[in-house]
């Protein structure tokens, strides 16, 4: 499973935060709440691109920040309830994925890929793409994490 390396600049995405270990399934009931509202985001980018962003993790607790959203190009107005955050500029190694097979894709990217691949992760925040190809309804449908590296 060899990534296409893209390099991204700096963006914002506004929609909603989710801070915790997601040991109860959390970010997927964020997903389901998030959907029904996406129309409610101002200065959408791409309607066809909407961002998973986990960062912000806890070395000790294993807490995280999740953001489900939209790149915007302009933090104006935004909704109830919902937050904007700054995805800095980074290249990633985007690897192509299901919802069934997420966990196994992640570990092979940093468990098997990284390490062989003349890159360091950075640290920054890891994303998933879901484009046009992605169907929620359809588990076979396919979407990309990037994964943020450096030479």
């Amino acid at each position: 499973m060899e990534p296409r390396i893209v390099s991204l600049p700096a963006f914002t995405v506004v929609g909603v935060k989710y801070h915790g270990r997601n040991e109860n399934n959390e970010i997927k009931q964020m997903w389901d709440d998030f959907g029904p509202r996406m129309g409610e985001i101002k200065h959408m980018v791409d309607k066809h691109a909407c961002y998973g962003v986990c960062a912000n993790e806890d070395k000790e607790t294993h807490a995280f920040d999740y953001f489900a959203g939209f790149e915007v190009d302009s933090t104006d107005d935004i909704p109830d309830g919902m937050v904007s955050f700054k995805v800095p500029a980074s290249t990633y190694a985007a690897f192509r994925t299901t919802l069934p097979s997420i966990g196994q894709t992640f570990d092979h990217a940093y468990q098997k890929w990284l390490p062989q691949s003349g890159y360091q992760g950075t640290g920054g925040p890891d994303l998933e793409l879901y484009d046009e190809e992605f169907d929620p309804a359809v588990p076979e449908s396919t979407f990309e994490i990037l994964i943020p590296i450096a030479k």
